[in-house]
């Protein structure tokens, strides 16, 4: 009997030790967990950190380099496009390309931009009924593949260029390439979007024309680089501008404000002619003729686009970037208010 409780004493308090083994070897385990994804925080978050043990955990804990309207772009992500462009300088470099030159700082803008507008370019698509459908895919590789003698030659092509297989290239080129260009083609032929622009332009141009300030419209409206300048053109002769713009110019007087607004390939323009001049210039043959000159300024109203969109989607959307290095995104809304004040 006392050797039978003595067996089972032995036995409880093996249980006893096993079990506090077990805990032990737990609270190890969760210590190492703990100390691991702590590292791999601080190697993604404060280092931005490319190496495969970090991304790995990256990839596991999913991550996210940034967050757009509330969708995470994984870290893993983040670094398998930014060695990509690695591979890319390198290539340029070798051929002397003009991506021979780009700074870290210039790459990681890049992907960046790339990422956050893939996002933007599928929540357009999807709100569209936009898709990248397989016939689509398989045309475009089968553009890029014609430039190939073979497909293992363009293989190795994507591989020497970017470090990447042709699946690869599918999914990150490719399919938004297809979305981008469908994208593009129902902006441009959207009537809707259209009269909505013809009317903003008519109202300021009403605006005008009841005492506002065409400098101040112009900076306030314009969709070009003249917006800076108040819409100023400076000086420029026949055939310079294209048809539809210089007719209008050309049949005003000086300080005349267009009553209409002029409707180019561009968009729809706001015209006031500044002042005019005549300059004596060498025709084809030599001859010294007159040439009318004139300076003006304009308000355009560009149609809708997709870069049109993107820029101004990016100026609304939700951008939070985790990541230590330079924000493009903070950056280009500075520049954007900037030039709208």
């Amino acid at each position: 009997m006392d050797s039978q409780n003595s067996d089972e004493q032995k036995v409880g308090k093996s249980s006893k030790n096993l079990r506090l083994f077990l805990f032990g070897l737990g609270g190890i385990l969760l210590t190492a967990i703990v100390i691991i994804v702590g590292i791999s925080l601080y190697r993604v978050y404060h280092l931005a950190a490319t190496d495969g043990f970090t991304v790995g955990v990256a990839r596991v804990l999913r991550l996210p380099a940034f967050k757009i309207n509330g969708r995470g772009v994984a870290y893993s992500e983040f670094v398998e496009d930014l060695k990509a462009i690695h591979v890319m300088r390198d290539f340029e470099k070798q051929s002397g390309g003009e991506g021979a030159t780009l700074t870290e700082e210039q790459m990681t803008d890049q992907v960046l931009w790339r990422l956050a507008n893939n996002v933007l370019i599928n929540e357009a698509a999807l709100q569209n009924n936009i898709t990248a459908e397989e016939k689509d895919v398989e045309e475009i590789k089968s553009q890029v593949l014609q430039q190939f003698e073979t497909t293992a030659a363009a293989e190795k092509e994507l591989q020497a260029r970017y470090g990447w297989t042709m699946d690869v290239y599918e999914r990150k080129v490719i399919k938004p390439y297809i979305l981008q260009n469908k994208l593009s083609e129902q902006f441009e032929t959207n009537e809707t979007m259209r009269i909505d622009i013809r009317n903003q332009a008519q109202a300021v141009l009403d605006a005008i024309k009841n005492g506002a300030d065409f400098v101040t419209q112009a900076k306030i409206y314009g969709s070009d680089s003249t917006k800076d300048s108040g819409g100023d053109l400076g000086w420029f002769g026949r055939g310079e501008m294209v048809p539809q713009f210089e007719e209008a110019v050309f049949a005003l007087k000086k300080g005349e404000l267009d009553p209409e607004l002029v409707e180019t390939s561009y968009g729809y323009h706001i015209i006031k002619l500044d002042d005019t001049k005549t300059e004596q210039v060498k025709d084809e043959q030599g001859k010294t003729i007159e040439e009318q000159k004139v300076r003006a300024s304009h308000i355009l109203f560009r149609f809708p686009d997709l870069t049109q969109y993107l820029d101004k989607a990016v100026t609304k959307a939700e951008l939070h970037l985790y990541l230590n290095i330079h924000n493009p995104f903070v950056e280009f809304k500075k520049q954007l208010e900037t030039s709208t004040n």
